[in-house]
């Protein structure tokens, strides 16, 4: 089970956050609170399966359901807490003894229900609660980022019913602790549709209900640790594309792609493409992690999510300038990163969304060529803000990661591309081989774990443990670089001093006097020389050049680009 997280390490602390939660939310351009520090009510418990099964009532743009949350108790407790989002109305929760039903008496406070227990539930206790619902779905406003459920219509008028959960959390759609540290070791799914749709959903199809109301009810499973916010509905009347993929490990598992009718022949290439991208991340980071499941990719009316084994796809068959499709290839990369190793807080999301656009960019490299990839990581660089930590060390929701303060409405994106960055940076100072041993390990920490495949795989990750990998791989102290980089937002700065008998000083400024020894490449008469910076500075002979070009190629991610020392 990939739920480590079973501790009480955040008791009593609960809502101690930065922006209030009432005024959260009811901005609609931010998700709904997700994540957070854990109260203890929540933390008492550890998520077993979730059970759900809901009928969707296309006109009404509605839906009808019954979740049964199993679980074992790993603290003392006699409230159950579990998240619903506030459009839906519950009209029971049931305690599903073995051998009697007993109905909880709850109380609602937003998106947390606290269901009352008639006598303590002691630590090892196996739980089950079945929660009865109903209700209008909250309307994604901006899809995938603020999520929700979207009612949309295909070519021929059919109706296209997606939703999307990551920074807002499942409990828009069922009910759930709605934290990133507990997964589900199963998920079962039950959904009823008009008979004219198709379900496609997380796991693998077990059966297809012809129901006497011209409804089919699909019956799927996830048979492995999953992201609440990864279990998610893709209906409309698809049409399955199936590939068969052998994996480096010899597994061959199917590539489902579930197009609109009219979009069969597109996502003919978009299988293709993907089969070119399994083998680039099954080179650099091991065995697709669900061989056991499917890789599923159903296409969507926003743009994307990496929901696990059903990969959402929206990018309307668009190829970039390189040749082909970014989308595809970011949300496929996700399966490592995110979904097999999971930060089991919002704070190191980082490690999700820096080290697949590390990949995205490797990619280019790996297609491409090293200009290439040098030149897209400096594009990476003006879009970055500097404004908060990448890594902070508090927890936090989703919207405090992803957003900036102080209203959260503006996009950060710094988990992006200077997680990018910061990685690119790292394989500069350890080198090639350390780094690429590294991020394997990352992916799958030692070579017994590359042939499990029953969920065993799956793991939480922290950036300590980035740190403390590559530290291992490369035998040096990387606290500098951790505190410099991920735990503060500002950008070291590299300045020299004027000339002076033929010498310059570099000395390397951050912020709070940070250690910082970083070396760097400097070019003196067409040379290009590695300098160390023994406590962030050095002296450098110029040898008569007078125009020294230092980090030319772009390695070191630091606040004033490439500098260019011209001396007169």
């Amino acid at each position: 089970m990939k739920n480590s997280i079973k501790t009480l390490l955040f008791f009593s602390f609960v809502f101690l956050l930065t922006v209030p939660i009432f005024a959260q939310r009811q901005h609609p351009k931010r998700p709904t609170p997700s994540g957070g520090v854990l109260m203890y009510e929540q933390a008492a418990y550890d998520v077993q399966s979730y059970d759900i099964t809901a009928q969707i009532f296309p006109e009404s743009k509605s839906l009808k359901g019954e979740t049964i949350i199993k679980a074992k108790m790993i603290s003392p407790t006699n409230w159950f807490v579990f998240d619903l989002d506030t459009p839906y109305e519950i009209s029971s929760v049931r305690s599903m003894e073995a051998d009697e039903i007993k109905k909880l008496e709850f109380k609602r406070d937003g998106e947390k229900i606290w269901a009352k227990f008639p006598l303590t539930k002691q630590t090892g206790e196996d739980i089950s609660i079945k929660i009865s619902y109903s209700g209008k779905p909250r309307i994604a406003p901006n899809p995938p980022w603020v999520g929700g459920f979207m009612w949309k219509k295909t070519a021929d008028g059919s109706d296209w019913i997606v939703n999307a959960n990551q920074n807002d959390g499942a409990d828009l759609w069922y009910p759930i602790k709605d934290h990133p540290s507990d997964e589900p070791n199963e998920v079962y799914l039950h959904i009823t549709v008009p008979e004219n749709l198709y379900v496609a959903t997380v796991g693998r199809l077990q059966d297809v209900e012809n129901n006497s109301d011209k409804t089919k009810t699909f019956h799927w499973k996830m048979s492995q640790s999953i992201n609440n916010y990864n279990v998610v509905l893709n209906i409309a009347p698809y049409k399955i594309i199936e590939r068969k993929y052998t994996s480096i490990d010899g597994t061959t598992f199917p590539i489902q792609f579930y197009a609109l009718p009219e979009s069969v022949e597109k996502a003919k290439d978009i299988v293709d493409q993907t089969e070119k991208f399994l083998a680039f991340y099954e080179k650099y980071l091991g065995p697709y992690p669900y061989r056991a499941e499917k890789l599923g990719i159903a296409e969507t009316p926003h743009l994307g999510m990496e929901h696990s084994t059903i990969i959402a796809y929206g990018n309307k068959f668009r190829k970039d300038n390189s040749g082909f499709d970014w989308l595809m290839l970011h949300e496929l990369g996700h399966e490592w990163w995110g979904n097999m190793v999971t930060a089991s807080d919002w704070r190191d999301m980082w490690i999700h969304e820096g080290f697949q656009a590390f990949m995205d960019t490797l990619y280019v490299e790996e297609t491409k060529g090293k200009d290439a990839y040098f030149a897209a990581m400096k594009n990476r660089v003006k879009n970055l803000k500097n404004k908060k930590p990448t890594a902070p060390r508090e927890p936090q929701f989703a919207y405090q990661i992803y957003y900036l303060p102080p209203d959260y409405t503006q996009s950060d994106g710094d988990i992006y591309g200077k997680g990018a960055l910061i990685l690119h940076t790292l394989r500069y100072l350890i080198g090639d081989d350390a780094f690429f041993r590294g991020l394997r390990r990352m992916a799958y920490p030692d070579k017994k774990m590359e042939k499990i495949k029953d969920g065993g795989q799956n793991r939480f990750a922290t950036t300590d443990d980035v740190k403390q990998i590559f530290e291992e791989e490369s035998k040096m102290d990387l606290d500098w670089f951790f505190e410099v980089y991920l735990r503060q937002p500002q950008l070291p700065l590299l300045v020299s001093s004027p000339i002076v008998n033929d010498e310059i000083q570099l000395t390397w400024e951050t912020p709070n006097n940070l250690p910082f020894p970083m070396p760097v490449d400097m070019e003196i008469n067409g040379q290009t020389k590695r300098i160390v910076m023994k406590n962030g500075k050095a002296k450098v002979k110029m040898n008569g050049d007078t125009n020294l070009i230092t980090d030319k190629q772009g390695w070191i991610l630091k606040s004033d680009g490439n500098l260019n020392i011209t001396l007169k």
